[in-house]
């Protein structure tokens, strides 16, 4: 793996004031039975980068489940993670044992917490490429997601 400085890496993962509102993103019903989303977006990494954040906004209306792993056959490997504040120093981890997603309730994976960590991309992601991702869920399955490319320092400069 690519070792990203820390600065840069929060940097990427932060960006102060990025928004994407659902209108932005490709949202879908959920083949897997209770799950849906919306607001599916990666924020564009810097042309050197070989790591890239995805955010998306998850509802459940079923039984409690578990977001368990990802898939995408434009990157090496996805992970599931979060960041946390360590004193003044915010710290990513990776949850191998993936981030549950309670009965009748939504997850917001979003800069600054949750995220998913699409890792040493086959090629340069662009902005506005939709990139395929396969989110595994412990009881609901596989379902498909449609993440969009966005430039978040243009989103958050007012440039949309």
């Amino acid at each position: 793996m690519t070792h990203v400085s820390g600065v840069l890496l929060a940097a990427i993962l932060t960006g102060a004031g990025a928004v994407c509102s659902p209108g932005d993103a490709v949202a879908a019903p959920a083949a897997a039975p209770g799950i849906t989303y919306d607001a599916a977006w990666i924020r564009l990494p810097p042309p050197a980068a070989q790591v890239a954040a995805g955010y998306i906004q998850l509802h459940n209306a079923g039984a409690d489940d578990r977001l368990v792993g990802a898939t995408c056959k434009d990157v090496a490997q996805v992970q599931i993670h979060a960041m946390r504040m360590d004193g003044d120093v915010m710290r990513m981890h990776a949850l191998p044992d993936g981030l549950p997603l309670a009965a009748r309730a939504s997850e917001a994976l979003q800069p600054g917490g949750y995220h998913l960590m699409l890792m040493t991309p086959k090629r340069p992601l662009q902005e506005g490429q939709v990139v395929r991702v396969l989110l595994q869920f412990e009881r609901a399955g596989t379902l498909p997601v449609d993440f969009v490319v966005r430039n978040a320092d243009a989103m958050s400069g007012g440039a949309r």
